[in-house]
């Protein structure tokens, strides 16, 4: 009769189960787009690290993550164990008895007290102290919580209760029942992520912030409604483990903006379930949430699944730019690129006057080793090109041959994160064109926006090169000059640090001229962003308080008289902070500051 009694509940709770995971998969199914592993080598790399050894849900959060990773080792430990159970009550085979399994038993109840410990301590977390991150109490985690937490107790009980007995019967019932109840809540849960993260860390880009180029001849034009979210987009949205992470790095969440990561993942999933497969993103999400976003990366790399946001906001940008939904401020922005090649409008002839005043010269591949790609910024920042004046000096010094091209547009760069693929793609295929006349093979910029463009993005259209930043090859080539004797605090810019992983060289460079380098709030592969990245460096009005100015008084709060940036747009907002705040602490370029500080002691 029990036998009888176990067949029909797994058959109705394994028929719930199947059937909730069959109307996400016809959704992930029905989805536009291809999934696809990039880079296999890389992807089981990721996997051992993110998934077997939890290495991003410890890192942050180093005893939180560790409960979780307590559970979840606990959760694959027990595997085994639970499926020779329900062999065994079946009647399709019985290995309970064996040897084997009673050692495999034994060593299970270390894992049960560690899975104890670790749920008791998340469920203490999410009753007790409710922390921002994980939203309003929810009482199906905790009700999940429970179960998990009676699961290993009742699996303790089995050791002390005889099998047959009445005690020992209702031991395995419950534990057996509370199993299957836990598997009809697992695919409606947050719980979902047990099955779908493995999947979606795999899945994820190999390059931060990867985002596929527009394919105009099939009239692509990004996501307008729900039902242009991508496979990809749409395994996320079920994917979402809500813990929060991401919100709490997002500098615009930080700042008292509307903009949460997470909520728009979750707001996928509600219209996907919901059947709103017609309702435009811009009506899904709160309203202006999508022009908030700085394309910092903090919430796809501190995301412990596999999510990626910024493809799903650089591809809502894309269709609200396709019905000409832009900010005003962005609709300037990209008739200065189309008319003039620059952000700012401004006429090649002042950045002819420059070249010829910094005495540079033109490209020629047979006696140059690097092109200096000078950028909007390099090109036309009268602030910025002192920064570059000092880098030429130091780079004649080290005998590194260098030259500028003629004539210089834009990478395209603002144009791709704020969702103008058509002005992007022209400006970069120009771009190309000429690097391939020319014969260009390295390219040395002052720029990490430039770096992440003419490298990584640049690649997907078929050009390849090796883009430096000026702060690592300088680290390379200065020899060690002064011993310390003075203090600064480093900005790390989020598309040198957390795109392009350069966070030791430009620290290096530091204390090889004398500066003793003190870390701020938010640093290194974690930085908080200065607000310019996202086109935001244009807009004058900022719900909350602007991004740059929190950062400025994180920088600040180090003590550090100077605080040195490696990225023109960071150094523009950092010193815009700096003037409203009327502080006596200095921001310079880091070139600026190493030249200085060798001029000062020659």
């Amino acid at each position: 009769m029990e036998t009888l009694i176990l067949w029909v509940l797994v058959l109705v709770f394994g028929g719930l189960f199947a059937w909730q995971v069959a109307v996400r998969v016809r959704l992930i199914r029905r989805a536009p787009g291809q999934l696809g592993v990039a880079d296999p080598g890389m992807a089981v790399g990721r996997l051992l690290r993110e998934v077997v050894f939890q290495s991003k849900v410890i890192a942050e959060r180093p005893l939180v993550g560790l409960a979780h990773a307590l559970v979840f080792w606990g959760f694959v430990a027990f595997a085994g164990y639970t499926s020779a159970e329900f062999l065994a009550g079946l009647g399709i085979v019985d290995l309970t008895g064996t040897a084997a399994f009673c050692f495999y038993s034994l060593a299970l109840v270390p894992f049960a007290l560690a899975v104890l410990a670790g749920i008791t301590a998340l469920l203490v977390r999410r009753v007790v102290f409710r922390p921002e991150a994980l939203g309003k109490l929810s009482g199906e985690s905790v009700v999940i919580g429970l179960f998990i937490a009676t699961l290993m107790v009742t699996f303790l009980l089995d050791f002390r209760l005889a099998e047959e007995s009445v005690a020992g019967r209702v031991n395995w019932w419950v534990h057996a029942l509370v199993i299957l109840v836990f598997l009809v809540l697992i695919p409606g849960s947050k719980h979902f992520h047990l099955l779908l993260s493995p999947i979606t860390i795999a899945l994820e880009s190999p390059v931060l912030g990867q985002v596929r180029n527009l394919d105009f001849e099939k009239e692509e034009i990004g996501y307008e409604t729900v039902a242009h979210l991508e496979r990809k987009a749409v395994l996320d949205a079920f994917t979402c483990v809500e813990c929060g992470r991401c919100q709490m790095n997002c500098p615009a969440y930080r700042t008292g903006k509307a903009l949460n990561p997470k909520k728009l993942i979750l707001d996928n999933e509600e219209a996907l379930l919901a059947g709103k497969l017609d309702a435009p993103l811009k009506d899904i999400y709160d309203e202006n949430v999508l022009w908030q976003c700085t394309t910092c990366g903090a919430c796809e790399a501190q995301c412990p699944v596999g999510i990626e946001h910024l493809p799903l906001i650089i591809n809502a940008r894309r269709g609200l730019v396709s019905n000409g939904e832009a900010p005003d401020a962005l609709g300037a922005m990209y008739n200065n690129l189309e008319r003039r090649g620059n952000i700012w409008g401004l006429s090649q002839d002042q950045r002819q006057k420059f070249v010829a005043a910094s005495g540079l010269e033109t490209f020629d591949a047979s006696r140059h080793e690097y092109l200096m790609w000078l950028g909007c910024a390099g090109s036309y920042d009268a602030d910025f090109q002192k920064s570059l004046r000092s880098l030429f000096d130091l780079l004649r010094r080290l005998k590194v041959t260098f030259g500028v091209l003629e004539k210089e547009r834009c990478t395209g760069d603002p144009a791709k994160r704020t969702g103008n693929e058509y002005v992007y793609q022209e400006l970069a295929n120009a771009n190309i064109e000429e690097f391939r006349a020319a014969g260009v093979k390295k390219i040395l910029t002052s720029c990490p926006h430039c770096v992440k463009t003419l490298g990584p993005d640049y690649r997907l259209l078929g050009f390849e090169a090796e883009v430096v930043h000026s702060s690592v090859l300088l680290s390379r080539l200065l020899p060690d000059r002064l011993p310390a004797s003075d203090t600064v605090v480093l900005h790390d810019p989020c598309y040198l640090a957390r795109y392009a992983g350069h966070v030791d060289e430009p620290r290096d460079l530091l204390r090889r001229v004398g500066a003793t380098v003190r870390e701020p709030e938010r640093n290194r592969r974690n930085p908080f962003c200065c607000g310019a990245g996202g086109g935001l460096l244009f807009e004058e009005r900022e719900e909350g308080q602007r991004i740059s100015q929190t950062r400025f008084e994180q920088l600040q709060a180090t003590g550090a008289p100077t605080i040195v940036t490696a990225c023109p747009f960071c150094s523009i907002m950092l010193k815009g902070a700096q003037a409203s705040s009327n502080a006596t602490t200095q921001v310079v370029d880091i070139t600026s500051y190493v030249e200085g500080r060798l001029k000062g002691t020659s």
